[in-house]
This record gives C-alpha cells, sequence and structure tokens, in this order.
C-alpha cells in the first residue's frame, strides 16, 4: 500500500512539475490536480476526413450543413505557431448539430494524446463547440497513463484563422482542469 501511495505521489509530482499550474475558475471545495494550456492546431483541409456527408446544405454564409460529420487528428502545441513545441495531438470525432449564420455548433468526442518526454498519458473529452468568441466547454470523462481515472473540464477559445495554400488553420487556446483521485 505505501509503494502504491507514493507511486501516486511521485506521479502527481511529476505532472504538476511539468504542466502550468493554474488559476481556471473551479466550482467545489478543491482546486484541480493540474491545469494544461495548450494550443490546438487544426489544419481543415489536410488532417480531417468527412465521413458522413451533410443531411442539410449549408445555411447561407456558412461553410458546414447541418449533420456533416469528420474525423480528425490535430496537434497540440505549447504556443500559438504551428511550429512550437509540440505536446502531442488530438484525435477524434465532430459532427455538426445546429448551423445558423451566426454560428455551426458540433458535437465533439476526442482523446488528447500528451507526451512531452517525461509525462505520458491521455485524456477523453465529449460537449459541443461553436468556434466562436465565447468560450465553450468541454467534459473530461477520463484518461490513461498520468491521467488515469481523470476527470473535469477543458475551456476552449478561438484565437485565430488562417488560410493557407493547403489548407485552413484555425487555433484554438485549451485550459484543462484535470482532477487526479490517487
Amino acid at each position: 500500500m505505501a509503494v502504491r501511495k507514493l507511486l501516486s505521489v511521485a506521479l502527481f509530482v511529476i505532472a504538476s512539475a511539468s504542466l502550468a499550474p493554474g488559476s481556471t475558475a473551479h466550482k467545489g471545495s478543491r482546486p484541480p490536480s493540474v491545469v494544461f494550456k495548450f494550443y490546438l492546431q487544426q489544419q481543415f483541409g489536410v488532417n480531417e476526413l468527412g465521413m458522413v456527408a451533410a443531411a442539410r446544405a449549408p445555411v447561407s454564409g456558412t461553410f458546414t450543413g447541418f449533420g456533416l460529420e469528420v474525423v480528425y487528428e490535430f496537434n497540440v502545441t505549447a504556443g500559438k505557431s504551428p511550429q512550437s513545441k509540440l505536446l502531442g495531438y488530438v484525435r477524434g470525432t465532430a459532427i455538426v448539430v445546429n448551423n445558423t449564420a451566426a454560428s455551426t455548433t458540433f458535437f465533439v468526442q476526442n482523446v488528447i494524446h500528451y507526451d512531452n518526454g517525461n509525462v505520458r498519458g491521455t485524456l477523453s473529452q465529449q460537449g459541443e463547440s461553436t468556434f466562436s468568441s465565447v468560450p465553450w466547454e468541454f467534459a473530461i470523462v477520463g484518461g490513461t497513463g498520468v491521467f488515469r481515472n481523470a476527470y473535469g473540464f477543458n475551456v476552449g477559445r478561438f484565437i485565430s484563422s488562417t488560410s493557407t495554400p493547403n489548407c485552413n488553420l484555425i487555433t484554438t487556446y485549451y485550459e484543462a482542469s484535470i482532477f487526479l483521485d490517487r
């Protein structure tokens, strides 16, 4: 039992030293075990594949129709630039569940694969996002490796959208408040 507790403390110390302690708002009597801050480099046109065609045509002023489903893999970086330190990648699916001229809402399920050389693990998350100026939130519903049995929430916000010859690069920023009951 003592060895297991020591291992849990060691993993927490490694995670805490490697991930930035944060000031993300949280509810409850205790702060998150770890706040994982990162940028997601979403390269639409390169690293996603349409799986299900839209059931309804795009609304005027939008680019995606209701029901469109994509599967994707995007890079997770430490900074805004796609060339900043690579922290891992995100794989998942997104389904357009509502689209209006004001915004398109996606239902998202994905897994964040994190590996900075010292800390390795995954976080599973799901929720809705609009990719607008208003932040959105995903529920963290599990994890593996150093994040085994994790739960919490991940708040994202839009940073930029840049057209390139190969794709449309959308950069979003996230702060994942992760609770680890060890």
